[in-house]
């Protein structure tokens, strides 16, 4: 395949993707908004507090230390399967690597960053 055709295939379908997201807007009814149409709730009354609450930051604590946690133990899943036979190098290894996760985990719960508070 030549580079003119790829170019071009590239550039109809960017086309197609940039008319696909604005399809709606350029096609579509246009609103017409009235009263408390664009407040959450139409109930009629005004709504007490903000429709999107803030997030606590305990749920972002929980959230990164679960990614973090989770990310590195995914790696050892791969290496656990394409070793059948692991050496002491790479068991050496491994063992580094859960040992260095055990004591980030070790350090979160003493500094009490796995308390529900």
């Amino acid at each position: 395949m030549s580079a003119l055709a790829i170019a071009i295939d590239v550039v109809l379908v960017l086309g197609l993707v940039g008319f696909f997201t604005q399809a709606s807007r350029l096609l579509g009814p246009r609103p017409k908004h009235q009263g408390d149409a664009d407040i959450p709730y139409e109930t009629g009354e005004r709504p007490f507090e903000l429709a999107l609450p803030r997030m606590s930051v305990l749920y972002w604590r929980f959230a990164v230390l679960f990614v973090i946690f989770d990310v590195d133990l995914a790696f050892l899943l791969p290496w656990a399967l394409t070793s059948p036979k692991p050496g002491a190098l790479e068991m050496a290894a491994v063992s580094v690597f859960v040992a260095m996760v055990g004591l980030m985990l070790g350090y979160f719960w003493r500094k009490g960053e796995l308390e529900c508070r």
